[in-house]
């Protein structure tokens, strides 16, 4: 008789629409790498590129309002699938746009289609994360969007320290997959299911019992281990400064945000959606890795002479402060709790204020760190290294390429008024809201540490002096580039409430869940 039960409508492919369209131009840029002649490339591919991420954008603006799933909900369209895709693509159009004269004439004049064909690839599996409602789901996009990151990492294979950084991250990376996935096990081996909302509903009548199993803790544990490889968490981060330092500058820039947001979906999907029953048992873990990897992060930074390096253990520092937005989320009565009546429903006390900021932190981090690798590849292009002597004197012989680092680098530290300070002020205001005042002074402290070595970049280049002439060399789509993010660290942190606005739709996953909950439940 449960056949009579089965849902046999058409899934709703609208729904995935910005999704395919990135599939759509993984295909186009494989024809047109096959077929254009090669002097087309490089201005046709980076073209295409920049026009799929951007309808793919556009799609989302007609799901914005929309709070669904399809394929029995696997795949979800809401508020937390439009904010981390936006992020996504908007990461993927600034790295188009970086990247077009680097990989045409610096590290040996690098492929320019198998380049674009791995980013978007990349970028498809980072989006199908942000929408995923199904453990599955989430393996295959996180493992889609690492397996071409892996590539793209060692993409400059002239290098010995690409290579060595491509190779740590790849084997590092089997073992943490290997570890998610046991996990992801552990997890369907004790509910029965990989649907999020059958596990919420599960996790919520062990909850009620009390006590929490052994397994049900082994399992938690195993998917923090797993997902904190993914986000360069403390202390799963060993791979991290070697693959930021020994990739191309473009791919770091890229994968400091993209791979960083896809596992910061995956912890939301799983840990808010699915274990938000459990909050009681992981947000102390959380919060205590959060304090761990912002204190080394921004530590080791402070001893770093390299400034690309220094940025990978900022990289580091800055998934601390995210996570503090995981950490403050709080829920009464669980996720897809029952109310007394046996109807679903779920009771938010502050949750919202810690994903949203979480979420506004991410696309902040975008537009500052994408943006200070940036000016590194456009100092690279004028024929100097990445050391802080190569950027002695730059505002003597730039003042505007230094005027841009400098904003970054204000911004990342967190002055107002730039977007930086706005992203570490919710989530530590979020942290207060959450009683975890404690966890709000470690950000606090974090962040004084990060002004020495951030400012010292800004203090190289107005203050120390270097006789080596720059290039001239013509990067007109890198200067839009950075232009364009330097704007956006300025006006984006003068209308942050309105950013913050749209982050606090992702409850809209929520509504979703709790519909699809009842049914499972009825």
């Amino acid at each position: 008789m449960e056949l009579l039960n089965l849902d046999l409508s058409g899934p709703d492919w609208g729904l995935m629409s910005p999704q395919l369209i990135v599939f759509g131009l993984a295909i186009a840029l494989l024809l047109g790498d096959a077929f254009l002649p090669r002097r087309l490339h490089a201005t046709w591919l980076t073209g295409l590129s920049l026009v799929g991420y951007s309808a793919s954008m556009v799609m989302l603006y007609w799901q914005h309002e929309r709070a669904e799933s399809t394929f029995r909900g696997m795949f979800r369209a809401d508020g937390l699938t439009v904010f981390l895709s936006v992020i996504i693509l908007t990461a993927a159009i600034l790295s188009v746009m970086v990247s077009a004269s680097y990989i045409e004439t610096l590290e040996g004049r690098l492929p320019v289609g198998e380049f674009y064909l791995l980013l978007a690839f990349s970028v498809l599996g980072a989006l199908i994360t942000s929408a995923a409602g199904d453990l599955v789901m989430i393996f295959v996009g996180i493992e889609l969007s690492s397996l071409a990151t892996y590539v793209l990492t060692a993409f400059a294979k002239r290098r010995a320290t690409s290579l060595e950084g491509a190779l740590k991250y790849f084997v590092l990376g089997i073992f943490a997959s290997a570890i998610l996935v046991y996990g992801m096990t552990w997890t369907y081996g004790l509910t029965g299911a990989t649907n999020l909302d059958e596990i919420s509903s599960y996790m919520r009548t062990i909850s009620d019992g009390g006590r929490l199993e052994p397994s049900i803790l082994l399992a938690l544990l195993l998917l923090v281990v797993g997902l904190g490889f993914k986000i360069a968490a403390v202390p799963f981060h060993m791979w991290t400064p070697d693959a930021y330092d020994g990739a191309p500058t473009p791919v770091t820039g890229f994968m400091s945000v993209a791979p960083k947001a896809a596992g910061f979906a995956a912890l939301i999907r799983i840990f808010v959606q699915g274990l938000t029953p459990l909050r009681d048992d992981w947000y102390l873990l959380i919060a205590v890795l959060a304090v761990l990897t912002m204190i080394f992060g921004n530590v080791v930074a402070v001893a770093q002479t390299n400034v690309k390096r220094m940025l990978a253990y900022s990289s580091i520092a800055h998934t601390g402060y995210m996570m503090v937005g995981l950490a403050a989320y709080q829920v009464t009565g669980g996720f897809g709790a029952g109310g007394d009546d046996g109807s679903v429903t779920t009771s938010l006390a502050g949750g919202e204020d810690g994903i949203s900021s979480l979420l506004y932190y991410i696309l902040a981090y975008t537009f500052m760190n994408i943006g200070a690798f940036a000016v590194i590849t456009w100092v690279q292009h004028r024929g100097r290294g990445m050391d802080l002597d190569d950027f002695a004197g730059l505002a003597a012989k730039q003042p505007l390429a230094a005027a841009a680092m400098a904003v970054f680098m204000v911004s990342l530290m967190g002055i107002p008024p730039l977007i930086g300070f706005y992203a570490k002020y919710y989530v530590i205001l979020a942290a207060i809201q959450a009683d975890l005042l404690w966890l709000a002074i470690v950000v606090v402290l974090a962040s004084a540490i990060s002004a020495y070595f951030y400012l010292r970049v800004v203090a190289v280049m107005y203050f120390n002096s270097n006789d080596d002439r720059l290039r001239t060399v013509s990067t007109p789509m890198l200067n839009l580039g950075i232009g364009a993010m330097v704007v956006a660290n300025v006006v984006l942190g003068l209308f942050s409430q309105r950013l913050i606005d749209l982050a606090d739709h992702w409850a809209d996953a929520l509504t979703v869940a709790t519909q699809a909950t009842s049914i499972v439940i009825k």
